[in-house]
């Protein structure tokens, strides 16, 4: 009986051992796992920490780029009503002739096109921009354009050579065309003011003009010349 209890005790000894040996073992397991758990636990809390951080982080910079951003947008909206709006003006020719702007169609046309945009124009500068085609009743054409001046004081006697066409095709409605526009049909014109001025052009521009495009567009002002009515 004893070697059997010896033999069980043995074998409960070597059981408990064994158990314990492999409690141990669990143990140690257990507690690599656990720490292994807690580990990835601090770890995926250090990530998730470093995940909130860099999330703050891109946060501050995306606020701060729109910020940047806004404050940029804000800037141009603050420049841009800054600027008075363009008022357009008839030439002294036609107000000879008792032209005003409400009773003429192209006068009124042309009120509309500047009110849509009454911004218009460069900064302490004087620029044009092509418009439309006029076609009269002999059929022959005419390319309108609006002068604008933003410079300081009203201008006159305004000259410039004048070169329009297409980057792309090559062609041009004009290269390096001497344009006048003279005070004594022109008039005065004020600043922050518009006025409309037209230069005959042949029938095949037509189409030339009506393909150009704000990409292809090649519009340049060149030897300007104006004198300043202070």
């Amino acid at each position: 009986m004893k070697k059997i209890v010896v033999s069980m005790f043995l074998i409960l000894i070597i059981s408990i051992s064994g158990c314990s040996t492999s409690s141990e073992e669990t143990s140690d397991i257990e507690e690599a796992e656990t720490n292994e758990g807690t580990e990835e636990s601090e770890n995926n809390q250090t990530e998730t920490n470093d995940t909130e951080d860099e999330n703050d982080e891109n946060e501050i910079v995306d606020e701060g780029t729109n910020t940047v951003e806004t404050d940029e947008v804000n800037a141009e909206d603050q420049s841009s009503s800054a600027i008075p709006d363009l008022q357009l003006q008839v030439q002294k020719i036609d107000e000879e002739e008792g032209i005003t702007i409400e009773n003429n169609e192209i006068y009124s046309q042309l009120a509309s096109v500047v009110e849509a945009d009454p911004k218009a124009g460069i900064p302490n500068d004087f620029s044009v921009y092509p418009h439309d085609i006029i076609e009269y009743d002999d059929g022959s054409l005419s390319l309108l354009f609006l002068a604008v001046n933003r410079l300081h004081a009203p201008i006159k006697n305004i000259s410039f050579d004048l070169t329009l066409g297409n980057t792309e095709t090559g062609e041009y409605i004009f290269d390096q065309h001497r344009v006048e526009l003279e005070e004594t049909f022109m008039g005065i014109l004020e600043t922050d003011s518009t006025v409309p001025f037209m230069i005959d052009i042949y029938p095949e521009d037509e189409d030339l003009f009506i393909q150009l495009t704000n990409q292809t567009t090649d519009l340049r002002l060149e030897n300007a010349d104006v004198d300043l009515d202070e």
